[in-house]
C-alpha cells in the first residue's frame, strides 16, 4: 500500500472538487436524483431524472481521475493507496452531494473482489471494468440492522454440479438499483456465509428500487430466484474478510459526511453574513453566532474522529489493532455531527429554509439517511462499547 504525501493529497482533493464543481450543479444533483428541471433538465445526457446515479459525472470521475481505481494495485491500473485516499475523495463527493455510486462500488464490492481477487478466475477483468466505470457493483451483505450479523445473512446458495445458484431477497441494498454486478453474502449448503458475484442482468434477478428520503443515494430490494453466481474463495474466516471491508466502509462514509458537515457550515455562514434583519446581518446575533459555533466545534470533532480511523485503517500510526472501534466512532460522531449541522442550517435560514427549493432541505436528505446507512449512532456506540470491553 502507497502512502499519499500531502501534495498528492491536495492535487487529489482538487481534481476531484473541480470535477463535482463543474459537472455536479445543485441542479444537476435535483435532475438527477428527483427529475427536476433544471440544469441537466431530466438527467442530461447520461442518466434519466430520479436514477439517483449520474454515469456521465461517474464516467468523468472514473477516467480524468481515476477515482475507482486508487486501492487497486498498479497491476490492475490502480495507485495503489490506502483508505486515507478514499477518504479524501469522499470528503469532496460529500460536499457536493455527488450522486454516484462511490461508497457503494469503488469502497465496499471492489474491496471484497480485491481480497478475494487472487483465488478467483476472471476477477482482475471484472476489477478493471470496475475501475474505468464501465461496471458499478454493490454488496449484499448486511440485514435491516445495517450491522453484519451472520444470522442475519437472508439468502441461500445451493450447488449443482459446478453451478451455483443463489436464492432470497435482500431489502436497502445501497446502490442495488444501478449495480451491474452484486456481490452476495449467501449460506452455502455447509451453513456457513460465502462470497459470489452475481450479474444483475441474470433472468433469476428481480430489482425494485425502494422509496428513500435521498434520491442520492438510492437502496433496492433484490430478489434472487435461482441466479446463476460465481463462488469466490479466499483465505482466512469469513467474518473478518467481511468487517474488515465494512470497517473501510464505515471510515469513508464518515469521511463524506465530514465533507457534508464542511459545506452545510459554509451555507450557513454565507448566509448568516448576507442574510440582513432589522437593518442588520442576522450572523451578529447571539442565537445565531452559538448556531455557527457549535456546527464548528462539531465538525473538527468529526473531523478527527473520521481521521482517525482512516490512519488505523492504513496502519499508519501505532493504533493500527484498533480498526474496528474507530471506524464505528467515526460513523457514530460524523453522523451525530452532520445531523446536528443540518438541522441548525435550517434554523439560520429562518422560513425559506423549510421550503424545498431552498438547497438545506438536500443535506438534511442526505445527513438523515446516512445516519442510518450501515447501523445507526447508536448502533455503533453500543458496538463501541462492546468493543472496549474486549481491548
Amino acid at each position: 500500500m502507497t502512502a499519499l504525501a500531502d501534495d498528492e493529497r491536495q492535487e487529489l482533493a482538487q481534481s476531484v472538487r473541480a470535477a463535482c464543481e463543474r459537472m455536479a450543479s445543485e441542479d444537476r444533483v435535483r435532475a438527477i436524483a428527483y427529475g427536476e428541471a433544471g440544469d441537466g433538465g431530466d438527467g442530461g445526457d447520461g442518466g434519466d431524472g430520479g436514477s439517483g446515479f449520474d454515469t456521465v459525472l461517474w464516467d468523468a470521475l472514473c477516467n480524468q481521475v481515476g477515482v475507482a481505481a486508487i486501492a487497486l494495485p498498479e497491476k490492475l491500473g490502480g495507485a495503489g493507496y490506502g483508505a486515507s485516499a478514499l477518504g479524501v475523495v469522499a470528503h469532496e463527493l460529500g460536499r457536493a452531494l455527488a450522486p454516484v455510486p462511490f461508497v457503494s462500488s469503488a469502497v465496499l464490492a471492489t474491496g471484497l473482489l480485491l481480497e478475494l481477487a487472487a483465488h478467483t478466475p476472471d476477477s482482475d477483468k471484472r476489477l478493471v471494468g470496475l475501475a474505468e466505470g464501465r461496471r458499478t457493483a454493490t454488496a449484499m451483505l448486511t440485514g435491516d440492522g445495517g450491522l453484519w450479523r451472520r444470522n442475519a445473512v437472508t439468502l441461500n446458495a445451493t450447488r449443482s454440479g459446478e453451478q451455483w445458484c443463489v436464492d432470497g431477497v435482500a431489502r436497502h441494498v445501497l446502490g442495488g438499483s444501478v449495480a451491474d454486478d452484486l456481490v452476495v453474502i449467501a449460506n452455502a449448503e455447509d451453513g456457513e456465509p460465502a462470497v459470489f458475484v452475481v450479474d444483475s442482468a441474470d433472468d433469476g434477478v428481480a430489482t425494485e428500487p425502494e422509496q428513500v428520503l435521498d434520491r442520492t443515494r438510492p437502496l433496492a430490494t433484490v430478489t434472487l430466484s435461482a441466479a446463476r453466481a460465481v463462488r469466490l474463495s479466499g483465505a482466512g474466516p469469513i467474518d473478518e474478510l467481511i468487517q474488515r471491508n465494512l470497517n473501510v466502509a464505515l471510515a469513508v462514509l464518515a469521511a463524506e459526511q465530514v465533507g457534508t458537515c464542511e459545506r452545510v457550515l459554509e451555507i450557513a455562514t454565507d448566509y448568516a453574513r448576507t442574510r440582513e434583519q432589522f437593518g442588520r446581518p442576522v450572523g451578529s446575533f447571539q442565537a445565531i453566532k452559538h448556531k455557527c459555533a457549535d456546527m464548528l466545534v462539531n465538525l473538527e470533532w468529526a473531523r478527527s474522529a473520521s481521521q482517525a480511523a482512516l490512519q488505523a485503517l492504513d496502519g499508519t500510526d501505532s493504533d493500527a489493532g484498533e480498526a474496528d472501534w474507530r471506524a464505528s466512532m467515526a460513523k457514530a460522531v460524523c453522523s451525530e455531527a452532520l445531523r446536528n449541522a443540518v438541522h441548525a442550517n435550517v434554523q439560520i435560514h429562518g422560513g425559506i429554509g423549510f421550503t424545498w427549493e431552498d438547497s438545506a432541505h438536500l443535506y438534511l436528505r442526505r445527513a438523515r439517511t446516512d445516519e442510518v446507512l450501515f447501523g445507526t449512532p447508536g448502533q455503533h456506540w453500543d458496538r463501541l462499547a462492546t468493543l472496549a470491553k474486549l481491548v
